[in-house]
């Protein structure tokens, strides 16, 4: 399994695995030693079973043939807590030579000759300086001659525990408990991955459903894990606070843009006094453009300010009405401007009065840019698209993406405009769900389509 950088899962489960080791050494160990210290015999058997193994397993031949015991590694170990206890003894013999270390008690020697071969494990216990001891006395299988016996054993509570662990290794309880442990924590990997994942997904669900607007959504955390609601209170607590900045900013535009609206009318109308008509003309296209201005911020401000309201409206109508409101312009310019639609309506999810806004930039843009003679062609399509044809001085491909931005005019643009046109059809589209394309007309200038998302 492949983890991510930075992962939260893969900390968490090696903690995990790490823990899970710990509790079961700790349980196993903390079991022997109360099993030990409870009964003693149980202690002295275990031990006398350990040490007659390992002697067993230890026995081999110098270089000149001679028995001896040669323990290795923690054998060795474990061998020299045995010989440091003074009544420990023991005797090894191969069928042809013994070797023994220690005092053994005359009667115990007694015993272990005169036990069958046909016994390979025999028990025994035995009195030596008023102490009771276990005695043990093995007989390989394959070699009945050869023979191990071990007694004296006075080992402590931890040597019992040591030698008890290290002697159940070879029954492969390690390897199992290994395969147990390993399963485990693979198993737990994974839930603890999608344990995490689950809730941190939740909340990145809910955070790509925020549209942006003032007092729009916020990240739910009435189900949020205890973990996570301290970031999802900073996410939401940040939120507000862009909201409230937000909503200042957008209060200053409307109110400028409003208040500069009656002062702008006056001046107009106190323009015609002057008598100078290339100077007042110039002031009249000076005033014009400000108004045109202020009427863009006017509209931009209103629409970045509220959660648009969708119903089911029919493209066509709302496009004919649009062209109606804006054809004394264009037949006092010399133009005209087309309308096709198909005869069914064209249903499409959304605002009708932001719709209205943004088709009526886009046809005040191609009338203005348009030249004499021209004619401004309007197509709903039954695809969802709404298309706007002129044939003006069109937008350079490497500046389409930039004049749907505010304030942004193309360099072929002769005229004065604001520059926000554009940006306030994107900004009405993409709350729809849709987009905007801007591409070159056959024969030059700008067609514009307005996508709509299927509702």
């Amino acid at each position: 399994m492949k983890w991510p950088s930075r992962s939260i899962a893969f900390p968490v489960a090696s903690l995990l695995v790490v823990g899970m080791f710990v509790v079961m050494v700790l349980s196993t160990v903390l079991t022997l030693g109360v099993f030990l210290s409870t009964n003693t015999q149980s202690g002295q058997r275990v031990s006398a079973d350990a040490f007659s193994k390992l002697i067993r397993s230890s026995m081999d031949h110098d270089s000149n043939g001679r028995l001896r015991l040669a323990p290795k590694g923690i054998s060795a170990t474990i061998m020299g807590f045995a010989e440091a206890e003074p009544s420990f003894w023991y005797l090894m013999s191969d069928g042809q030579e013994t070797v023994s270390h220690g005092a053994i008690p005359v009667s115990v020697d007694a015993i272990i000759n005169a036990a069958p071969s046909e016994i390979f494990a025999s028990e025994f216990y035995y009195t030596s300086g008023g102490e009771r001891y276990l005695g043990l006395r093995l007989v390989d299988d394959r070699n009945p001659k050869a023979v191990v016996a071990v007694g004296g054993l006075s080992l402590s509570y931890a040597q019992t525990i040591f030698v008890a662990l290290w002697s159940v290794w070879p029954q492969g309880l390690y390897h199992l408990l290994g395969l147990v442990l390993i399963t485990t924590a693979t198993i737990a990997a994974v839930i603890v991955k999608r344990t995490i994942a689950a809730p941190v997904r939740k909340v990145v669900d809910s955070a790509e459903r925020i549209d942006g607007l003032p007092n729009g959504r916020r990240i739910p955390d009435g189900d949020t894990p205890a973990e996570l609601r301290p970031m999802v209170a900073a996410f939401n607590t940040a939120l507000m606070r862009i909201d409230n900045a937000f909503e200042a900013q957008r209060n200053f535009l409307a109110s400028a843009s409003h208040e500069l609206r009656t002062p702008l009318t006056k001046l107009r109308i106190k323009l015609d006094l002057v008598k100078d008509a290339e100077v007042r003309e110039m002031l009249i296209r000076d005033v014009t453009r400000l108004a045109s201005i202020v009427t863009t911020s006017l509209q931009l401000a209103r629409l970045s300010g509220q959660s648009l309201a969708f119903t089911s409206v029919d493209l066509t109508t709302i496009v004919r009405s649009a062209i109606a409101d804006h054809v004394p312009r264009a037949i006092k310019q010399g133009l005209e401007i087309e309308l096709r639609a198909p005869e069914a309506e064209v249903i499409v999810s959304g605002s009708e009065a932001a719709i209205r806004v943004a088709l009526d930039n886009l046809i005040s843009n191609a009338v203005h840019h348009a030249q004499r003679a021209d004619t401004i062609i309007v197509e709903v399509l039954d695809t969802l698209m709404l298309k706007v044809i002129d044939h003006g001085p069109g937008v350079p491909a490497a500046e389409r993406d930039a004049v749907l931005r505010p304030f942004t005019r193309g360099i072929n643009t002769m005229s004065d405009g604001t520059g926000m046109g554009l940006a306030i059809v994107a900004q009405v589209i993409h709350a729809h769900g849709g987009s905007v394309l801007l591409e070159e007309t056959p024969g030059g200038g700008l067609t514009v389509c307005l996508v709509f998302s299927p509702h």
